[in-house]
């Protein structure tokens, strides 16, 4: 299973929109699109919903079975 990142950083790179562009239509600030990409810095849940709408994606909860 593909964890959220790398799913995320797909989808950016499918996209064919430069940083910069995804920076600016997400509001998101460059450095945080830039660092992410790079695989420096992870998001916070709200930078990732801003780029993950931007790139046609959802993010919603799953509900997961507990042990025991």
């Amino acid at each position: 299973m593909i964890d959220l990142a790398e799913q995320l950083r797909d989808a950016a790179r499918k996209s064919g929109l430069s940083m910069l562009a995804m920076s600016q239509e997400a509001d998101i600030p460059y450095a945080a699109v830039h660092n992410f990409v790079a695989r420096d810095k992870g998001l916070t849940l709200t930078t990732a919903s801003k780029l993950a709408t931007l790139l046609g994606m959802e993010l919603r909860p799953v509900k997961r079975k507990r042990k025991g």
